[in-house]
């Protein structure tokens, strides 16, 4: 298990001159609900009087006056009566668990319960599920009874739900429909919204709301308890049995049309708003949405019923016409998901302006998160309702059809995951003096900074950074805080968090009074569904900065001053600098950044300089840091002398092969060959994922398949061995996909595949008489699939098969591809072209590694500070 904080480096940098030359912003991987190493203890935690910041490991104690000393803010504070310290030279045991040294420095408190408030999860506040089912189903798809499975994976899904769960039940095709106990209330688009209506006002449309509220019956209330709200007196929380009943009776609405009517928006806008504003205080909830096609009506109208579903290329070029609308729509309710009312969430999504930060959220507001389920082939528009799902840590699931195993299976494992989950989870982020909270990238949504309380107001500016860099869109809204709503948050979740450190100009202008070590404290609060109760984790960290090495080595003079930067002291600070990087953590945090910045960037600024940042970062940082060497070879023989020996540190000797699958890499970088759908998909899940999970997405492993094991080897082209007399299987891990590849000589040894889905294969459906494929099978289930949260869809292909390209396409190139174009060098990528006739220059598609490797140095060796 990966350790609770990760960063990229553990020594932080005191010159602006380090900090240019780390290439890419100081910070660090967190899984907040990890499970690794972490301690606990009852009661509400010890806080310094000064900052608030929570007593830890770091504190130092004035044993005689029974006070503590806090590394935040460097005041006292008293200990309470009741708080036993162990004696001085106590073994770690009798240390109390919040002052007590350990691998993650974190800490658990089971906060005291307030009696005067209903607790989430209870009779008179139940969990609610929101199941919001697409009618829809294609007459070409009869056979496949895609309907029907749909809704017996559903009431399957009712049958696990949690204990005291309330459901609220939501179909939509060209109408939508509320289901209560007694009756359904049907709504149409064009009875609500006349032909010129602007969607922009409809979170603030008080007429609207009023039509809709008034049609089902019930008031704009929230109410202290579950019974008295008007969504339990209307009737529309049903019982599991009373939802399950209604969901196996429902039909479907047969069509012709790829692209007919679909109301998708308006079924969301009138879940969002019942759940928000029709409910009760304390209110935790889960929505799941089922799409098998894209919304075609307004709100939220993605494509019109004749146009052509938009690609990267039409976004890109602003011919994707409902693109920004239907975003912000979408945003807007994922903001009202997260606690913001409807006002601030259209505000905050539609003015240029507003943000959420300057709003607050109302303390036991309700909240829900949303669960995506998109069953097709074709694009449902999950590229626009992205946003409801990352804001409150849901899931997104791309399926084939809703009739296949793989829905079920994916559906039921996410509704068995619903206790486990941490609700209502707020993420909070203080520091000392020298160290500032830059931004964060991960699932969830900006609150108001800990620091905009009137008590701790003056420190908002010192303790949270406002620069903008290379990293950031010049079209996203930067909310400038230190807390975050993170929802949702499952136990491998990883926020990816950076910082800015306060820096001198240069060596010499370093004090040795100056920052020599900061502390970092991080605070999770959520709500247990298991246990009932109130957690709040906290982590505590201690980093030191370069300036601690240089005052450690500072050498005194004859004259009885001490000189601090020295040779001696400047060559111990590279090599523990250089011994603090940890290169997956700045590869998983570096392409956090770009991966962030594409998703809001494409149309607006120049998407191939946006992607250059992989190549310029990987020059600097390996000009500067990577020990690189290039020496004539020692050896007797004139030819071999001739050779050039090309050295790294080991600490960033794999960092060129990461960059190189990065470039190349078809789910994050290269988008352009995916569809929106597919890239929201794989963007949400990065934007999740631990450091080792987010390397092996970037760079996928390759596996030969030896007996009953794995043996990982190169990812080239050449490992996989077309001319083996033995049939040979391989398994390529990328995270999102595992693809068993079977690679054979002789046609005997072919398994008897379909052309595109062999999930019967897989899943055991379909019996082949092949003892060996169904061991690698259970192997590849046991390794890949099932110790992940997020299930892998698993290829099987073999040679000549029509998936061996997604193989393929991930395994590196021996031979540059060559096309001639008319181009002009502009960007170091350019570089890898070589000068043909005619004065155009012959580009590599895609270049070799060797290729790479090769421009790759001349680039460093040639690198000059801008």
């Amino acid at each position: 298990m990966e350790p609770i904080v990760q960063f990229n480096w553990d020594i932080f940098p005191s010159t602006k001159l380090e900090a240019s030359e780390m290439s890419a912003p100081l910070g660090c991987m967190i899984t907040p609900a990890s499970a690794s190493g972490v301690l606990s203890a009852q009661g509400s935690p010890l806080r310094c009087s000064s900052c608030d910041n929570v007593v830890n490991p770091y504190i130092r104690i004035d044993r005689a006056n029974n006070f503590w000393w806090c590394p935040f803010c460097h005041k006292t504070t008293f200990f309470p009566d009741s708080f036993v310290l162990a004696p001085v030279g106590a073994p770690n045991s009798e240390i109390p668990a919040e002052i007590r040294p350990s691998p993650n420095n974190t800490i658990d408190y089971t906060l005291p319960r307030d009696i005067s408030q209903v607790s989430p999860g209870t009779q008179k506040c139940p969990f609610v599920s929101v199941y919001i089912i697409d009618r829809y189903q294609h007459v070409d798809s009869l056979e496949q009874r895609e309907f029907e499975s749909l809704k017996r994976g559903i009431c399957k899904s009712i049958e696990r739900l949690p204990h005291n769960t309330r459901v609220l039940l939501v179909t939509f095709s060209d109408i939508v429909e509320i289901f209560s106990k007694k009756e359904s209330v049907a709504f149409s688009p064009s009875a609500i919204f006349n032909d010129n209506y602007d969607y922009s006002k409809l979170l603030t449309d008080s007429s609207v709301i009023g039509t809709i509220l008034q049609k089902l019956a019930v008031e704009r209330l929230v109410t202290s308890t579950a019974e008295k709200s008007p969504l339990a007196r209307k009737g529309l929380l049903l019982e599991k049995s009373e939802a399950s009943a209604t969901v196996a009776g429902l039909k479907p609405k047969l069509t012709s049309s790829y692209k007919p009517p679909r109301a998708t928006g308006l079924a969301l806008f009138i879940s969002t708003l019942l759940l928000s504003s029709c409910s009760f205080t304390n209110l935790i909830g889960n929505v799941s949405l089922f799409v098998s096609g894209p919304p075609t009506l307004s709100p939220g109208k993605v494509v019109g019923e004749t146009e052509a579903l938009r690609s990267h290329h039409d976004v890109a070029n602003f011919q994707a016409q409902h693109f920004a609308s239907a975003s912000k729509f979408y945003r807007a309710l994922a903001y009202v998901s997260s606690g913001y009312s409807l006002e601030n969430s259209a505000v905050a999504a539609y003015s240029t302006s507003g943000k959420l930060t300057h709003f607050g959220v109302i303390d036991k507001t309700p909240f829900f998160s949303v669960d995506i389920y998109s069953g097709s082939l074709d694009q449902t528009g999950v590229y626009e309702m992205g946003s409801l799902a990352s804001s409150g840590s849901g899931s997104i699931f791309l399926l084939d059809s809703f009739s296949s195993v793989d829905f079920e299976n994916t559906l039921l494992t996410n509704t068995d995951r619903l206790p486990s989950r941490k609700w209502k989870t707020t993420f909070t982020v203080t520091s000392s003096s020298g160290i500032r909270v830059w931004k964060a990238v991960c699932h969830g949504t900006p609150l108001r900074s800990s620091y905009q309380s009137e008590k701790h107001s003056a420190s908002h500016h010192e303790k949270i950074s406002d620069t903008m860099s290379r990293f950031d869109s010049s079209l996203k809204k930067r909310d400038f805080t230190n807390r975050w709503n993170l929802g949702s948050i499952q136990e491998t979740d990883a926020l990816a968090v950076y910082f800015e450190m306060d820096l001198a100009s240069s060596s010499s202008s370093l004090d040795v009074h100056g920052t020599k070590e900061v502390f970092i404290q991080f605070q999770s609060q959520w709500w247990d569904m298991g246990s009932e109760k109130e957690i709040l984790r906290v982590t505590t960290i201690k980093r030191p900065t370069t300036l601690s090495i240089l005052a450690a080595n500072q050498v005194k003079l004859s004259s009885g001053r001490y000189k601090l930067v020295n040779q001696n002291s400047m060559i111990l600070k590279e090599k523990a600098l250089i011994e603090s990087f940890e290169y997956k953590t700045w590869m998983a945090l570096f392409t956090r950044l770009l991966v962030d910045k594409i998703d809001t960037t494409i149309g607006f600024e120049s998407f191939e300089e946006v992607v250059d940042e992989v190549d310029q970062a990987l020059i600097r940082l390996t000009k500067y840091y990577g020990g690189l060497h290039i020496e004539q070879s020692n050896s007797t023989n004139p030819y071999e002398k001739l050779r050039l020996i090309q050295t790294i540190n080991n600490k960033f000797k794999d960092l060129p092969s990461y960059s190189y699958a990065l470039r190349r890499n078809p789910q994050l970088v290269r988008i352009f060959n995916s569809s929106p759908d597919e890239t929201a998909f794989y963007h949400h899940l990065f934007k999740r994922s631990g450091v080792e999970d987010s390397c092996t997405m970037i760079k996928p492993h390759l596996y030969k398949v030896q007996s009953d094991s794995l043996e990982e080897i190169s990812l080239d082209i050449t490992s996989v061995d077309p001319d083996a007399n033995a049939p040979q299987y391989y398994v390529l891990d990328a995270v999102v996909t595992v693809i068993i590849y079977l690679s054979f000589k002789d046609p005997q040894d072919a398994l008897p595949l379909h052309p595109s889905n062999n999930d019967d294969i897989i899943n055991g459906s379909r019996e082949i008489d092949n003892p060996h494929l169904k061991n690698i099978l259970d192997l590849v289930d046991a390794k890949f699939v099932q110790p992940r949260p997020n299930k892998p869809k698993v290829v099987l292909t073999q040679s000549g098969h029509s998936q061996a390209r997604y193989l393929k396409a991930r395994l590196n190139p021996v031979r540059d591809k060559i096309v001639v174009e008319e181009k002009k060098k502009t960007r170091w990528w350019d570089f890898f072209f070589s000068e043909s006739p005619g004065n155009t220059l012959a580009m590599a598609d895609e270049v070799s590694v060797k290729t790479y490797y090769s421009e790759l140095l001349k680039r460093v060796q040639n690198f000059q500070l801008d």
